[in-house]
């Protein structure tokens, strides 16, 4: 069986960890995305169309692989027609790390300092919790992003935790940013596993073997709560569940690009109702003037 790729780094540490979870007899097939190709165009200004995950589910939908492995923070709420989400890895660590070029966390930045960030939810969150920085559009993989700061082009950037760790880089981390201050995205520190929707042995074997429970249901709760809001990466959109003991805690936040305007919410309820959970935080949300947010945040970056 052939797992499809992209070729970074980290996604290639996800791959491996999904093949070592498979066992032997699997082969990695890696693909360029068009976020590969593509350095230079702010993430937001791609729309919605899976920048870093559309030709790998190409790749199992044409057949040259059974299955796709993504970030789950990268996929888009709705997937390519003839493929599903059917598996994933237990979570890793949510939390946003902040790297700075002296060492201090995000309070000690001088006004006028640069951070860097490809995500439209960190920079409006960098903008609600510190004015005076210059928040900086930022492309490449961690290693690129890393470069920028070390030697001296910007004053800091902001990457997940998650993939600090994985690759081994942890030591550069500066701050690790509290959760309730910096909502993680929708998915962050979850390895998403698709498969072809009429390949019922893959699926059967990607729910019995590569199914963490607890990280499913939070990842079906916060992408019912995006899809719910209509967002994407073009949009200031968090969203972070926890499963304690079979209940989900379910946290949602929609910002203005300015981070000016921060609207949130919260529910609770069983792992069986996590897709019912996300809607509802969802609708709730909206009802306070998150999708005039979301439109704003379109019309700005289109």
């Amino acid at each position: 069986m052939h797992i499809a790729t992209r070729g970074s780094q980290l996604a290639l540490w996800q791959a491996r960890t999904t093949q070592a979870a498979l066992g032997d007899g699997h082969e990695l097939l890696t693909v360029k995305s068009s976020g590969d190709l593509d350095r230079e165009t702010e993430l937001a200004r791609f729309g919605r169309i899976g920048i870093f995950t559309a030709e790998v589910d190409r790749a199992v939908l044409d057949g040259r692989a059974a299955i796709g492995v993504h970030s789950m923070k990268d996929m888009t709420t709705t997937l390519q027609e003839g493929v599903v989400l059917a598996g994933c890895l237990p979570r890793g660590l949510v939390e946003d790390a902040l790297i700075t070029k002296h060492g201090g966390g995000l309070d000690d930045l001088e006004v006028g300092s640069r951070v860097g960030t490809g995500s439209m939810r960190r920079g409006s969150m960098v903008r609600a919790a510190r004015r005076g920085l210059e928040v900086v559009p930022q492309r490449g993989n961690v290693n690129t992003r890393l470069a920028h700061v070390l030697e001296g082009d910007l004053d800091a950037c902001l990457l997940a935790r998650a993939g600090l760790e994985r690759l081994g880089l942890a030591e550069h981390i500066s701050e690790v940013l509290n959760v309730d201050r910096f909502l993680p995205a929708v998915g962050q520190g979850i390895v998403g596993i698709t498969c072809r929707e009429d390949d019922e042995a893959t699926r059967a074997l990607l729910e019995s073997r590569l199914r963490d429970p607890e990280a499913w249901a939070a990842a079906l709760a916060e992408r019912a709560f995006l899809r719910g809001t209509n967002g994407g990466c073009n949009a200031p959109i968090a969203g972070h569940a926890t499963v304690d003991d079979g209940a989900i805690h379910l946290r949602g936040r929609v910002l203005s690009l300015d981070g000016t305007q921060v609207l949130e919410g919260e529910a609770r309820g069983g792992m069986s109702d996590a897709e019912a959970l996300g809607a509802t935080l969802a609708d709730d949300l909206l009802s306070r003037g998150a999708g005039e947010l979301v439109d704003q945040a379109r019309r700005l970056t289109s």
